[in-house]
Parts: C-alpha cells; structure tokens; sequence
C-alpha cells in the first residue's frame, strides 16, 4: 500500500509538470516549480497535523490495551472461562455503562455541556469528542478487565498495554502520511 502511495504521488508530481509546462493555460499547478516545493516543504506539518492523526493514535491506543489487557478473548469463541474473567468483565461492563452514563448527561439532557450553540448535536463539541470518547471507553474498559482479571500487577503493565499497539500497528503511520500528502498534494495541483 505505502509502494503504491509513494508512486502516485510521484505521478501526481510529474503530471503536475508536464500539464503546467506543456498547456500553461490550464489552471494547474507544478509541484517542481519554486512555489510547488515552497508548498510542499512549508506546509507539510499542516497537512499531516489532523484531527485524523489524533484518531490514529487514539485508535492505535485504544487496540493496544485491548488485546494487551486480553479483553478481546472475552469476545472469543470460548468466552469467559472461570469466574476471575466473569467478575474482571462486569466490571469493564459498569466502567464503560458509567462513562457512557456520563457522556449522556453532559450531551443529551437539556441545555447540555457538550450541546453547540443551536442546541444541536452537530456541530457542537459533542460531535468533535465522540471518537476520542469511544476510544477512552476502550481504552478504561480495557485497563479495567486487566486490573480486575489479574493481567495488571503493576502501572508499568498498563502503560505498556497503551503503547503495545504502536508496536503491532506502526505500519499505519507511514501510509496515513503518504495519503494525506497524496490528497493535499492533489488538491494543490489540481486548485481546489
């Protein structure tokens, strides 16, 4: 995937100079002129640095202390197996049924916190939270079943199941890179 990112954005390069020099009248911009590199150099943490790059991470978090804290076996075809794992999942249950509780009162009750300015859902911070809310679910459920289970002993265990999932899923990173400078690199040659 990231081989094939890397080649369209040498494509995306090369089209954008044989397009502005062969047809100057077109509204297309090369990406080897002084302003194309300009943009390309200066504006690169702008367009890496999203609310997507945060997703990301949240997301890697989020996996990590899940399979780490071994909740995703709860899921799994055997299930819960002995009473140590049954009482660990109630109480993962209770910790996401109380956030979930909390996230209810402060957004949906009237003149709510995290209602926008209308009184609405959208746009309101509601709606900019609710990933990284998902991802705190996880991720307290997560530490919770571990703590309560016995795979936690110690912070040290935890920290480490929060940045596990780097490890497993670091390969996410360079490809969310390549496509944000394909898109942007796109919408620069192309105007938008």
């Amino acid at each position: 995937m990231a081989v094939v990112l890397a080649v369209l954005q040498l494509a995306t390069v090369l089209f954008s100079w044989i397009v502005s020099s062969a047809i100057p009248s077109l509204p297309c911009r090369s990406m080897l002129s002084s302003e194309g590199i300009r943009w390309f150099m200066g504006s690169f943490v702008d367009n890496v640095s999203s609310p997507l790059l945060v997703w990301l991470i949240l997301f890697v978090m989020a996996y990590g202390a899940f399979t780490h804290s071994r909740f995703k076996e709860v899921f799994a075809v055997n299930g819960i197996a002995d009473y140590r794992q049954r009482h660990a999942f109630y109480v993962a249950l209770t910790v996401a049924v109380v956030i979930l509780i909390v996230v209810v009162a402060l957004s949906f009750v009237p003149h709510a916190v995290l209602l926008g300015v209308s009184g609405s859902l959208y746009p309101s911070a509601f709606s900019s939270a609710i990933v990284p809310v998902c991802a705190f679910i996880v991720v307290a459920s997560s530490i919770s079943y571990g703590v309560a289970c016995g795979r936690y002993s110690d912070i040290n265990e935890i920290f480490e199941g929060l940045y596990v999932g780097f490890y497993k899923l670091s390969s996410l990173f360079p490809i969310y890179i390549l496509a944000v400078q394909l898109y942007y690199s796109i919408r620069y040659v192309l105007i938008i």
